[in-house]
Formats: structure tokens, C-alpha cells, sequence
């Protein structure tokens, strides 16, 4: 059995132990043995939900932890070829060449020839897990290449996978989220399109002409997105992977509640190989918050060693950020002379935002007219009825915004039954 210089993550595979029990059965003509390990590796590729072993071993090899990723993670944080130096190609070279030897053997002709009877191949097995579609692009082409093309061909696949995406478990998403602990892919993200947002054309504008700005390479500017809830501001950030996720934009969304890990989670973002835009949503702190000051640095740039490849975009149903009390602005007759200068500091972190957009309320005219494109969109015929159950809707639901009208022509699309009124 082989042994990977440099392109380990065959190793910690389900089927990589059974695999090696087969090729010792083989070798020393254990027919009971060779059977039982055949069996072994067919249930691991099931398990894992690979349709063989080709795409099992090109999905490890891709995206799998391991010395590979944690070397591609270094390399792009240090902004250095993947390839780099010569003595790592050439291992890379020879791994690639023993594993394409590994996945083109003939293990089920072997056995049954060992065996003395027919087994089943190792053929169409697993239902393979949602993958992002450029990640299953790139595994489907490493198998392709390892079964028709040889060495050359894998070797442009796997550098030219890396140099876009990265390597290891996060480079098969375009969407990551922070849990508190680490940054973790998310293999469905929120459906959101910027098509959808009807009405928000004049906010939209300068958000995209700014976005397009970051992926040239240009000065972008960290953005705050304010407005009531339910106005648009989340879906308008996420609908940024759907509108860019093909020019290699990628989606960090860092909650609240996690916000003292920003040092954290910029450290992981910096070995993401593509720009990232930094979603920081429905943001409110209190004045004296510790999470206040990171955040400051963070905008001010001292926290960011690469600031072009990281965009910040904030959400907030607040102008300021920080929630303010009556009780909280200094006293008039205080002595104390700087009270209001640490009263404006606290209420400065808004201006730190190079741009603030602002999302408007629906009133009842906007609110239809939603209603009506939305369910244009999603194929609903018309009913003169609909923008009357929609109102009823608003009143006995969240009030007009973008959401409440979305859940209508959700409910609408379902043909579920009106709610009872109060």
C-alpha cells in the first residue's frame, strides 16, 4: 500500500484501513480475508456516500485535514505558491501518481480471480452529501483525470483547485459561519437573491458598485446596512454569494454573540484564498460592551494585516450601534470636562463605516407591491383576492416589510388556509 508524502487525507478515510486489509489478503492469498475486506470497503464508500472509489479518494485528496491543507492554508496566508518549494511538487507529483495507480487497479477482477466466485463492484455505491457545485466540479475532474488523463492532468487540477478555493474541509463551501470555536462551511446557506428585493434598487446601487470595487482590487469601504427589521438588510448580504459567489467572493457571517473571536476568525478567513465579505448582523451593543473595541480596530484597519481581501458588512436596526439611555448622556452640570467626549467615543463606532445605507419602512403601497412581485417570481396566477388576504396577513402577523411579504407568498405558494384574526 502506498504511503503519501504530502497528500494525506486518504488516511483518515473509513475506507482507507479495509483498503489496506484487502491488498494484505491478496498478497497472502486469503481468500475468507479478501472477501470480508472487498465487503469493508464497499460499506465505508456507502457510508460516506461515494459512488467509488476514484471520487472517494479525489473528495479526500481535495478536501480532506491533513499536511496538504495545512500547508495550502500557510501558503495563501503568506501569499506564496502552493507549489512552492521544488521539493514539495515533486512529492506531490509521486503522491499523485500512486494514488491514480491505487484507483485504477482492478481490486474486484484480483479478488474474484482470489476468490473463485463473482462479487460486486465498487461501481454507482454512495449518495454523496450536498457539496458545494464547484467542489463536486473539481472532485469529478481529479477522477477523471486520474482515470484518463494521468499525473499531468491531476496535478493541473488539484493546483488549480487549491490556488481558487483553498484545501481541506472549509474549501468545499463558499459560505462559512463562526460557532465560537471555529469556522465551520455551510453546505446549504439561506436562499437569498438580490432579484427578490423589490423596491430596494436605490439602496442596492452603491452596496454593488462598492462590492465590484473589492473584487477589482480597488479601496472598498466597510458598510453598514441600517434599517427597521425585516426591510432587507440580511438577504441583501447574503444574496452578494449568489450574485459573486462565481467570481470567488466568499460569505463569513460572525454572529453577535461571537464577537469577541473577530481576531480568531480573521486569523482563519486569512487562509480562505478568495475575498471575504465579513458579515457582522443585527448588531447592537451596549456602551460598555468589551467587544466595542476590537470592532473599532478592526474597522480602523489595525486588526487586518491584508485588508483587501476582507470586506465588513454590519447590519443594525440601529443608526448608532450602541443603544443609548437618557441615563446614559452626561450631566450638564457635570465638572467633569471629557464626560461628553467619552460620550460621543461610545457612539462613534457608526462613523467608523465608509458607507451607511439606509433600508426603508414598507407603508402599504410598498408592501402590495412586494406582495405582487414576489408572487410573479415564484409563478403564482392572479388573484384579485390576494392583496386583501395579504394586508389581513400584515395586520395579524409582523406589520409591512420585505419578510412579512415573503412568508405571505410562501404561505400563498403552499395554499395554505388564512389565518383566523384576533
Amino acid at each position: 500500500m502506498i504511503n503519501p508524502y504530502v497528500l494525506d487525507g486518504p488516511l483518515a478515510t473509513a475506507w482507507w484501513p479495509p483498503l489496506q486489509a484487502l491488498e494484505h489478503a491478496l498478497q497472502g492469498g486469503d481468500a475468507a480475508a479478501t472477501a470480508a475486506a472487498h465487503a469493508a470497503v464497499a460499506r465505508a464508500l456507502v457510508e460516506a456516500g461515494h459512488a467509488d472509489l476514484a471520487e472517494a479518494a479525489a473528495e479526500a485528496v481535495l478536501f480532506a485535514a491533513g499536511a496538504w491543507a495545512t500547508h495550502v492554508g500557510r501558503a495563501v496566508e503568506l501569499g506564496r505558491d502552493v507549489l512552492s518549494p521544488p521539493g514539495l511538487a515533486r512529492a506531490v507529483t509521486a503522491d499523485l501518481r500512486a494514488l491514480g495507480a491505487l484507483v485504477r487497479r482492478d481490486w474486484q477482477r484480483e479478488s474474484e480471480a482470489l476468490i473463485g466466485r463473482e462479487l460486486p463492484g465498487w461501481q454507482a455505491l454512495g449518495i454523496a452529501d450536498v457539496r458545494d457545485g464547484a467542489a463536486s466540479v473539481a472532485v469529478e475532474r481529479l477522477r477523471a483525470a486520474w482515470l484518463e488523463a494521468g499525473v499531468e492532468q491531476a496535478l493541473s487540477v488539484l493546483v488549480e483547485t487549491t490556488r481558487v478555493a483553498g484545501a481541506g474541509p472549509l474549501a468545499r463551501h463558499q459560505s462559512y459561519a463562526w460557532d465560537g470555536a471555529r469556522l465551520r462551511g455551510v453546505a446549504v446557506p439561506a436562499s437569498a437573491r438580490l432579484d427578490d428585493l423589490v423596491g430596494l434598487e436605490r439602496q442596492l446601487e452603491p452596496l454593488l458598485a462598492n462590492v465590484e470595487a473589492f473584487l477589482a482590487g480597488k479601496p472598498a469601504l466597510a458598510t453598514l446596512l441600517y434599517g427597521p427589521r425585516g426591510s432587507g438588510k440580511s438577504t441583501t448580504v447574503r444574496g452578494l454569494l449568489e450574485r459573486y459567489a462565481l467570481r470567488g467572493l466568499r460569505l463569513v457571517e460572525l454572529p453577535p454573540a461571537h464577537l469577541a473571536s473577530l481576531g480568531e476568525v480573521l486569523e482563519a478567513t486569512a487562509r480562505l484564498p478568495r475575498p471575504v465579505v465579513l458579515m457582522l448582523d443585527d448588531l447592537a451593543l451596549d456602551a460598555d460592551d468589551e467587544r466595542l473595541r476590537p470592532l473599532k480596530s478592526l474597522l480602523e484597519g489595525s486588526l487586518l494585516t491584508r485588508r483587501e481581501r476582507v470586506l465588513v458588512v454590519a447590519t443594525s436596526n440601529r443608526r448608532h450601534l450602541v443603544r443609548q439611555r437618557r441615563g446614559d448622556r452626561p450631566d450638564p452640570l457635570d465638572a467633569d470636562v471629557h464626560a461628553w467626549d467619552t460620550h460621543h467615543d461610545q457612539l462613534a463606532l457608526a462613523d467608523r463605516f465608509g458607507l451607511t445605507i439606509t433600508f426603508p419602512g414598507a407603508d402599504e403601497r410598498a408592501f402590495l407591491g412586494i406582495v405582487r412581485a414576489l408572487a410573479a417570481s415564484v409563478g403564482l396566477p392572479p388573484d384579485g383576492g390576494r392583496e386583501q388576504r395579504a394586508l389581513r396577513f400584515a395586520a395579524w402577523g409582523n406589520g409591512y416589510s420585505g419578510r412579512t411579504a415573503r412568508q405571505f407568498v410562501d404561505r400563498e405558494l403552499a395554499d395554505l388556509p388564512a389565518a383566523d384574526g384576533p
